[in-house]
């Protein structure tokens, strides 16, 4: 039965993030993914997309109740955008 499973993110990189470097990204990021396995998702991969105007791509993997549960989070990205991704 075909389930939305996926998430992929795309969002720009909180500007004291980018002004730190890549250290401060990689240490936002494992904490990020943290809050993400508290809320039931799994974070699949994250990086630095290329052909979009973003900077930043997180892809989460899990129900649509748990992804929801992220938006009151602060996320170590703005101004994002998600595609949901149907599995079949």
């Amino acid at each position: 039965m075909p389930e939305i499973k996926y998430y992929v993110t795309y969002g720009s990189w909180l500007p004291e993030l980018m002004g730190a470097g890549a250290e401060a990204i990689q240490k936002a990021m494992e904490d990020w993914t943290k809050k993400v396995e508290e809320a039931g998702l799994k974070v699949v991969f994250w990086g630095m997309p290329y052909g979009v105007s973003e900077n930043a791509i997180v892809v989460t993997k899990g129900t649509v109740e748990n992804y929801v549960k992220l938006a009151p989070l602060d996320s170590p990205y703005t101004a994002s955008r998600t595609n949901m991704v149907l599995k079949m």
